[in-house]
Formats: structure tokens, C-alpha cells, sequence
């Protein structure tokens, strides 16, 4: 029910902590079911990965900058799974209109009704454009 979100989450955050993307500052990650989660903890990951820096027992990697920054830079974030109104509209106000599409979880989760409730979200229209089109047609670079 929560592994595959958790484990996912887990190596995302992973890739971040490597210092891969201080190495490949273009690289785009696109994360399913409103990031994982990851979203939700970005406060307390800057915190932990700043006090984690600063113990020198950690041995931890330093890295060009914080973890909400390298989110917001290079991970885009679907809504698959997650068709409920006040858990998009918290993503898109913490990481950017322009991060967020629209997918479906087919085939684990196919309910019809997910895409009315999407499109119920309480956003404009143009930010609902993007939501549902424009996004992915930028991160995937199909016009």
C-alpha cells in the first residue's frame, strides 16, 4: 500500500544526496503519486541535510544546494494516483505550477472519475492548462 511510494521517495532523495545532479544540473526526474511524498518533507530534509553537513562524524556528502532547491530544479512531479485537490494544489504551491502533470495510474489505480476530480482542482485555467498539457508537452518535449 505505502512501500512502493516510500521506496521511491528513498532513492530519489538518494540520487540527490549522491550529488548527481550537482554533476548532471540537467537532468530531469519525473516522480509519480505527488512526488512520493517528498514534497510534504521538504523542510525537514533542508534541516536534516544542513545539521547533517555540519556533523563531521556523518562523513556526508556536501552538496551545491539545498534539497528543496534540487527538487524544484529537476524533479517534475505527476499527480498519478493522487486525484485529491488539497494534496496537488500544496504541490504545486511548494514546488511550481510548471512542475506538476496530470497522469493517470493506469493500470493500478484507472477510475474514470480521478479526472473530473483533477479537473475540479480550484486553479485557472491557465495553470489547469498546464496541469493537464502544456507541463508535459515542455518536460517531454513533444511539440
Amino acid at each position: 500500500l505505502w512501500g512502493f511510494a516510500a521506496e521511491t521517495g528513498l532513492h530519489v532523495l538518494a540520487i540527490i544526496r549522491s550529488g548527481a545532479l550537482d554533476r548532471f544540473p540537467r537532468l530531469r526526474i519525473v516522480v509519480g503519486h505527488l512526488g512520493e511524498a517528498l514534497p510534504f518533507w521538504l523542510y525537514r530534509l533542508d534541516y536534516m541535510n544542513k545539521t547533517a553537513r555540519q556533523a563531521i562524524r556523518t562523513g556526508a556528502t556536501s552538496l551545491g544546494k539545498r534539497i528543496s532547491d534540487y527538487v524544484k530544479e529537476n524533479v517534475f512531479i505527476t499527480t498519478s494516483g493522487m486525484a485529491w485537490a488539497p494534496a496537488i494544489t500544496f504541490v504545486q504551491s511548494v514546488v511550481g505550477i510548471d512542475r506538476v502533470m496530470y497522469a493517470m495510474d493506469y493500470p493500478y489505480q484507472f477510475e474514470l472519475y480521478e479526472v473530473d476530480a483533477t479537473d475540479d482542482v480550484p486553479i485557472n485555467a491557465e495553470d489547469k492548462k498546464k496541469l493537464f498539457q502544456t507541463n508535459a508537452e515542455r518536460v517531454f518535449s513533444l511539440l
